[in-house]
């Protein structure tokens, strides 16, 4: 189970790595007076002419976001610490963790992204969307090296608890055909080793 977990891991971690370039999406049916689910989402084309789905991206990149964010106000606990609030390399790295966030927020998790994701995905996206918002606040009125530490605390456990959801629901939502890939690509690996 522990190398299905990294394989899995490794798996979303490329995910991640190699998504495309943000794209248009087009949603081909949507009634105007009932909010639903589309039956049918076209696949968006990149500008390098690849197909995509949509469901490339929204939690797998929002966690990037979410890491992102975590490490970087981490990193400026570190200088705040000994150089204060005003230190630059304080500054900068809340003010590129707020850029991550409003990533998160304005591409990533946008409306007509998660409406195709499936129930267990879209209750994610929405705890992650729920965090970014609530992590942005608390450091846009950041003033002390004490709230600081608060808002990476709490960046940092929410990254962790929404990435291990989405882990275990994705594995578990994982067809057969492709855990039995995922098993023996593992057994090949550490055969290797």
């Amino acid at each position: 189970m522990a190398i299905v977990f990294q394989e899995g891991g490794r798996l979303v971690t490329e995910l991640i790595r190699n998504r495309p370039p943000k794209r248009a999406v087009i949603i081909e049916h949507l009634p105007a007076t009932v909010i639903e689910e589309p039956e049918e989402v076209r696949e968006a084309t990149t500008e390098e002419g690849k197909a995509s789905s949509i469901e490339a991206g929204c939690v797998p990149c929002s966690l990037g976001h979410l890491s992102i964010c975590s490490g970087g106000i981490n990193e400026a606990m570190r200088f705040a610490r000994s150089g204060g609030m005003d230190s630059n390399e304080v500054i900068d790295r809340v003010s590129h963790c707020l850029q991550e966030l409003n990533t998160l927020e304005r591409e990533d998790l946008t409306p007509e992204m998660i409406i195709s994701l499936p129930p267990w995905e879209k209750e994610l996206a929405v705890e992650a969307l729920e965090t970014s918002r609530a992590t942005r606040h608390l450091l846009e009125g950041i003033t002390t090296v004490g709230e600081l530490e608060k808002a990476a605390a709490k960046t940092q456990t929410a990254y962790t608890q929404i990435s291990r959801k989405w882990f275990k629901q994705r594995i578990a939502k994982m067809p057969k055909e492709e855990k039995e890939r995922l098993a023996e690509k593992a057994i090949e690996k550490l055969e290797e080793e």
